[in-house]
C-alpha cells in the first residue's frame, strides 16, 4: 500500500493484517483498505471525530448515516453498496468476535432498506393471512396430544411476540434483546436501547399491556423473569413442558433470534400459510399500513427510530403506487 494512504484506526488496520493471514488478495486487501478509510473519514467528518475516536464513534445510526449518504450524495448503485456492506459487516463481526467491540453495530442495519431493492405485496402479510395467523395462535388447531398439554404456557408468549412486530414495527434485533431493564410495566412502555440503532420509547397499548401481563403469569414462578437483567422473552422446553432456566447465567435462558424466526415458521405452518413469512413481513406490514392509514413518512420516522427519512422510501413508493383502500386489522 502507499505511503499515502489514510491511516486506519489501529484495530481495522488489525482486520486487514488477519484477512492477509486468511490467503486474501493483495488487489482485495486494498479494496477493503480504501472502503474501510472512506467509511472512517465519514465518521470523522460527521461526528467531529479524530481517527483514535472515530471506531467508537461507529454507532449504528452513523452507519445508517453513512449508507444514505452513499445512496443520496453518492448515487451509488446497489452492487457498490452491497459490496461497501460486506466490507463493513465483516470488518465489525472481527472486531466483535475479538473483543475489540462489545457491539456489533451492523448487526442491527439492513442496507435492503436504503437500496432500491423493488418492494412488493410479497413482502407484507396479506390480510387474509394474518387473519388465519392470529386464529391459530389463539387455538390448539393442528397439535399433538402433547403439543397441546404445553399450549396454555406457550402461546401467550408467541401472542405477544407476533403483536409486538405487527403494531410497533419492531426489528427482531430489538424484540429478542429485550430485558426488564428496558421496560416500565405500570405505564407500558418499552425503551428500545441504544445498543439496537434505533433508540426510541414504544408505548403499548391497554390490550397489550394485559397480554403481557398474562405472558408473564403463565410462566411458572421459579423460572419466571423478574430482575432487571432477565430477559422479557425466554425460551420454552418442550420436553419438560416449561420455560428455560440457563444456570451458566443464573437467569431465564434468553429465546434468541433464529428461535423467533423459527417460532413465526411453525405459527404460519400451522395456520396454512403456505408462503415464507418472517418478523421482516410484519415489520414491513406495520410501516405500509401506518403510511396507508394517513400517518406522515416524519411522524412514523420518529416512531420507529430512523436516522433518515431515505430508509422509508421504498414503503412511500409503494403506498404511494397501490394507494390501498383496504382497512387496516384490528385485533
Amino acid at each position: 500500500m502507499t505511503e499515502n494512504m489514510y491511516a486506519l484506526p489501529s484495530p481495522a488496520q488489525e482486520f486487514l493484517e488477519y484477512l492477509k493471514t486468511r490467503g486474501r488478495k493483495d488487489s482485495t486487501i486494498t479494496r477493503y483498505h480504501y472502503d474501510l478509510a472512506d467509511f472512517f473519514r465519514f465518521v470523522e467528518v460527521s461526528a467531529g471525530a479524530d481517527r483514535l475516536s472515530a471506531l467508537d464513534e461507529a454507532t449504528t445510526h452513523r452507519i445508517e448515516e453513512y449508507f444514505a449518504f452513499l445512496v443520496q450524495s453518492r448515487d451509488y448503485q446497489q452492487r457498490t453498496i452491497k459490496r461497501i456492506h460486506t466490507v463493513l459487516k465483516q470488518h465489525f463481526e472481527y472486531l466483535h468476535s475479538t473483543g475489540r467491540r462489545k457491539d456489533n453495530p451492523m448487526k442491527a442495519f439492513d442496507p435492503a432498506e436504503l437500496t432500491g431493492d423493488e418492494f412488493t405485496s410479497d413482502d407484507l402479510i396479506h390480510p387474509s393471512e394474518e387473519k388465519k395467523l392470529m386464529k391459530t395462535l389463539q387455538s390448539d388447531a393442528g397439535l399433538s396430544e402433547k403439543q397441546a398439554a404445553a399450549r396454555p404456557l406457550l402461546a401467550p408468549r408467541n401472542l405477544v411476540i407476533i403483536r409486538w412486530f405487527l403494531r410497533y414495527g419492531l426489528r427482531l434485533q430489538e424484540l429478542a434483546s429485550l430485558c426488564l431493564k428496558d421496560m416500565n410495566q405500570g405505564q407500558g412502555q418499552l425503551f428500545i436501547p441504544e445498543s439496537t440503532g434505533n433508540p426510541r420509547v414504544v408505548s403499548l397499548s391497554k390490550k397489550d399491556q394485559s397480554l403481557l401481563y398474562h405472558y408473564f403469569q403463565v410462566i411458572p414462578k421459579p423460572v419466571r423473569p423478574f430482575l432487571e437483567d432477565h430477559p422479557v422473552f425466554a425460551a420454552f422446553d418442550f420436553q419438560r413442558r416449561t420455560y428455560r432456566w440457563s444456570y451458566e447465567e443464573d437467569r431465564p435462558k434468553q429465546l434468541t433470534e433464529v428461535a423467533i424466526q423459527k417460532m413465526i415458521r411453525m405459527e404460519r405452518k400451522r395456520a396454512g400459510i403456505e408462503r415464507s413469512i418472517s418478523s421482516k413481513h410484519l415489520r414491513n406490514t406495520f410501516i405500509v399500513r401506518a403510511l396507508e392509514s394517513g400517518l406522515s413518512p416524519e411522524y412514523i420516522q420518529e416512531t420507529l427510530g430512523l436516522n433518515t427519512i431515505l430508509t422509508l422510501t421504498k414503503y412511500i413508493d409503494y403506498a404511494a403506487r397501490n394507494n390501498s383502500t383496504s382497512k387496516n386489522s384490528s385485533f
